[in-house]
């Protein structure tokens, strides 16, 4: 079923986000106005991730070919996947709650930071420079601090375990992962306000890219198109891949973001859902 916008206001539906988060130690170039005082040490390792019930936001990897039981009569369907089968050897499922291509590009994109201490290192350079840019389009410190915080700490684990199961607990604590969503939804609004002049050629004639932004990106729980997912890719520099199988008698399709990159993660859409994709060797 076709996930419904739901326009809630900054936040998760019915979560409250206030109070700060442990802040972590390379992020004292910022402005602590921006980041508190408090150490992130021992933060991941503590009770907060120990021991917590799985919410199904992520799943473990499954076969490519399991999501055929999906759709078990339908022919164009069953044809597409077994297509996509052939250079793609793995998905991993998201929670259809409106928040699925943030999370999932969130998580994938986490994922393949795994082991590569310099690509960490290249993006905790990247978030440094993040809270200006949300200042600059109108976002006050108080109220994006918790989500900006909560994020770069789910890269500082990055570091201390480069485990995928230790990320997937991060990504399925409810709080914490919306924290990230959150964060990921107003960096994507920050960097659509910032180019107004630009993407304003591509919302809707009926409403500027201020409303665009209040009511199509910010808000928990609200899908995203192209606009977003450009503003989000190009905001943190990362190339992604979007596979689009349809109920249309034709070819697989996707789309490249920013169109020539190479791409680092790769998203399923299917049934107005974004999944997590894991590309066959030697696929580009």
């Amino acid at each position: 079923a076709k996930e419904k916008p739901r326009a809630v206001g900054p936040g998760p539906p019915g979560t409250v986000l206030t109070g700060d988060l442990p802040i972590l130690s390379w992020l004292s170039p910022c402005r602590p106005a921006v980041l508190g005082h408090r150490n992130i040490r021992g933060y991941f390792s503590s009770s907060i991730f120990q021991n917590k019930p799985s919410f199904n936001l992520i799943s473990e990897k499954c076969d490519i070919l399991s999501i055929l039981n999906e759709h078990p009569e339908n022919r164009i369907y069953q044809r597409k996947i077994q297509e996509l089968s052939k250079r793609f050897t793995s998905v991993r499922k998201t929670k259809g709650d409106g928040n699925c291509f943030y999370r999932a590009l969130g998580f994938a994109y986490l994922e393949s930071l795994l082991g590569n201490d310099r690509e960490i290192l290249r993006f905790k350079e990247l978030l440094l420079k993040t809270p200006n840019d949300l200042i600059s389009a109108g976002f006050e410190e108080p109220k994006f601090r918790s989500f900006f915080v909560a994020f770069c700490s789910a890269v500082e684990s990055l570091e201390k375990d480069s485990s995928v199961s230790s990320l997937l607990k991060v990504f399925n604590d409810q709080s914490y992962s919306d924290r990230i969503v959150q964060f990921l939804r107003l960096l994507t609004a920050a960097f659509i306000k910032n180019r107004a002049d630009f993407f304003r050629h591509f919302v809707d004639e009926e409403m500027d890219v201020k409303d665009f932004c209040a009511q199509e990106v910010e808000p928990m729980a609200t899908e995203c198109d192209h606009v977003q997912i450009t503003a989000l890719s190009r905001a943190l520099n990362i190339p992604l891949q979007v596979e689009y199988v349809d109920e249309a008698d034709g070819a697989l399709n996707h789309h490249v973001f920013p169109e020539a990159a190479s791409p680092s993660v790769y998203l399923l859409y299917k049934a107005s859902h974004y999944n997590i994709l894991y590309a066959a060797a030697g696929v580009d």
